[in-house]
């Protein structure tokens, strides 16, 4: 059995709100599999950060970001 056969099974046994939902689910990564550059269209920007500014970007990211404020929810 292929992996589209897998997944018709699978959801064939999903109600019909739970096909809708993963309907969704499969066109939202569609969706996102469009977006973004290509890594060409990048190399310009290579060696355009200075090791001071790296370091500078890798602990403001290490700081502020994957913090939880139980308290802003």
């Amino acid at each position: 059995m292929d992996i589209r056969q897998e997944i018709a099974k699978h959801m064939e046994q999903l109600p019909p709100a739970s096909q809708e939902l993963l309907l969704s689910f499969v066109t939202s990564l569609k969706a996102e599999a469009l977006v973004g550059e290509k890594g060409s269209a990048l190399r310009q920007f290579s060696s355009s950060l200075n090791s001071v500014s790296a370091r500078q970007m890798h602990e403001a990211i290490e700081r502020e970001c994957e913090q939880v404020d139980s308290s802003q929810w």
